[in-house]
């Protein structure tokens, strides 16, 4: 039998990819990954916010429960989260077990708690925020993937958040 005048003839193909086919294969996987990867960040971001934002009406919710209960409340920020304790007739605090508002919660990975200023005093080395008949005027500063965020507190028991966004260059 005669071979072909082509050699790149259909007839003779009877395996494998070409060169084009494989690239076109890699680049629709890279763009697969790119996507999945763009959609992991924000979700993380997304994450961020929620936790900061649950953790401005905890501390609202903790201020009208002290205050109405008339039972202190303490907040205590631990490295990773944060607790809460109410103080006993007895005189000793307690961990407040009170689901699902006052369960000790785990703060994201790439939100960190800063700076702590309780009625104009720096509380950081011992983050402890202590709610009575009247709520403390505070400060707490978080470093999220979005920025800094700052919530702060007011006698009225209302918290607010502030936050500054980070601008990528």
């Amino acid at each position: 039998m005669p071979m072909p005048a082509y050699p790149h003839h259909p007839a003779l193909r009877t395996h494998g990819f070409t060169l084009i086919e494989v690239m076109v294969v890699l680049v629709i996987i890279g763009l697969t990954a790119t996507g999945i990867g763009v959609a992991l960040d924000a979700g993380q971001g997304r994450e961020a916010s929620r936790a900061v934002e649950r953790l401005r009406l905890v501390l609202e919710a903790t201020a009208e429960r002290a205050s109405v209960r008339g039972q202190p409340i303490a907040v205590e920020f631990i490295a990773d989260g944060y607790r809460f304790s109410a103080f006993e007739t007895d005189g000793n605090w307690r961990p407040l077990i009170d689901p699902p508002v006052f369960a000790e919660k785990l703060l994201p990975d790439d939100v960190v708690r800063g700076r702590l200023i309780v009625e104009g005093q720096d509380q950081s080395a011992t983050p402890r925020l202590g709610f009575g008949t009247t709520p403390p005027e505070f400060t707490l500063e978080l470093k999220t993937p979005s920025g800094r965020s700052v919530l702060t507190g007011r006698p009225t028991g209302a918290v607010s958040l502030d936050t500054a966004q980070v601008t990528r260059q």
